[in-house]
């Protein structure tokens, strides 16, 4: 009899290579496609696939897109639904449940770990109990993100109308300055320089734990394209041991220098901070 297969969605080539040859050494068989499109256009040909996996972020058509779509499909066998996040947070996975995706994984968490999801999934099928464990987790995330915006409304609201203008100063001019980087300008240099410019507008306390600096550097490279998005997570998880690498500060230094042209305040206490951490 033949393995059903695991339809995988995933833009980044070389992240869709990983996780099939990943899944395929553990003894599934994994058909892939590079965006939601293409994994519809393969369930019009396989209609009992044993479970779909699909990145959140995707062009032409996104994860949650395709998720909603795949289940108002008609002759489609019910199968676990699981999303590719990077993004580890209420509103992500609230967003995934309300299309109908059963779990999510976390791409920085161990191949091992994603493994392990994949043959819970496999064996448990889709089911009524996993519907109402959908439902149920739902209420849950919906009760806990209006907790937060009912007690934090006002300062989120300008925060993130301030965030948001900062984030738009910063890409507007990386845009207007990315020409000048050459080829030899390769990915850690690149990162350091939007660092450089990131930190002159982030308060420290405020790159800690609440991920504000995490943010802010995600949405400018969002916005640019000046990184691959796809490899912001790795630099982020890196962060310590890639800050210390020549090339980053290289562009680091760059990036800083670069600053006041963009028209941002300059924060002392962050200049000294990262002054003394690159010695």
């Amino acid at each position: 009899m033949s393995v059903r297969p695991i339809i995988l969605a995933e833009d980044n080539d070389k992240l869709r290579r990983m996780y099939s040859d990943m899944l395929e050494a553990s003894g599934f068989k994994v058909m892939g496609a590079s965006d939601g499109e293409k994994a519809v256009g393969l369930l019009h040909k396989i209609v009992n696939p044993q479970l779909i996996i699909l990145d959140v972020m995707m062009p032409r058509m996104d994860g949650i897109e395709t998720c909603a779509r795949v289940r108002k499909m008609q002759g489609l066998r019910l199968c676990p639904i699981l999303f590719l996040t990077a993004l580890d947070n209420p509103e992500t996975i609230l967003e995934c449940l309300r299309a109908g995706g059963d779990d999510y994984l976390v791409k920085t968490a161990p191949l091992t770990e994603v493994v392990e999801r994949v043959q819970f999934w496999a064996r448990r099928g889709s089911t009524e109990e996993s519907a109402e464990r959908r439902q149920k987790a739902i209420r849950e995330l919906e009760s806990l993100t209006a907790e937060v915006a009912t007690g934090n409304s006002v300062m989120v609201a300008e925060e993130t109308c301030g965030d948001q203008a900062t984030v738009n100063q910063l890409a507007d001019f990386i845009s207007s300055v990315a020409a000048s980087f050459g080829g030899e300008d390769q990915l850690i240099y690149r990162f350091g320089y939007v660092v450089g410019l990131v930190t002159s507008c982030v308060e420290p306390e405020s790159s800690g734990s609440d991920g504000r600096f995490n943010r802010f550097l995600r949405n400018v490279v969002y916005k640019t394209g000046f990184i691959d998005r796809k490899e912001v997570d790795a630099l982020l998880d890196n962060y310590e041991r890639i800050v210390n690498q020549a090339r980053f500060q290289e562009g680091w230094i760059r990036g800083r220098s670069d600053a006041p042209k963009v028209g941002l305040p300059q924060l002392n206490r962050l200049n000294a901070r990262f002054a003394e951490e690159l010695g």
